[in-house]
């Protein structure tokens, strides 16, 4: 099992990929969360590339044998929103797992 990225490490690496020509994949799973939780691909872009932060440590997913990173920040509206992801360097491919949002709260 390869060794995690630490939090500051994960997130440039989130950066690099998704600034530099890399993808941003999302699984049917998180598509579902989305529209659940009234979540688009802005509110995702928002949190990777400009205010999210990692946190808590990562946790081995071991359905995909990657490493699975919290991304916590704001959406566009400026609700909380976590992002989880996998990072695919060598496909240079960040992959949205799935979100969690505090969507009950903006919606009272």
């Amino acid at each position: 099992m390869p060794e995690p990225y630490e939090p500051q490490e994960a997130l440039e690496k989130i950066h690099a990929i998704l600034q530099n020509d890399g993808n941003l994949i999302i699984r049917p799973h998180c598509y579902d969360r989305m529209d659940e939780r009234t979540v688009d691909n802005l509110d995702i872009e928002k949190v990777l590339l400009e205010n999210g932060i990692i946190q808590s440590k990562p946790e081995f997913d071991e359905k995909h044998q990657k490493w699975k990173y919290s991304v916590d920040g704001y959406d566009t509206e400026n609700d909380k929103l976590r992002v989880i992801v996998n990072i695919v360097e060598q496909n240079w491919r960040v992959v949205a797992i799935t979100v969690i949002g505090y969507w009950k709260e903006k919606r009272k």
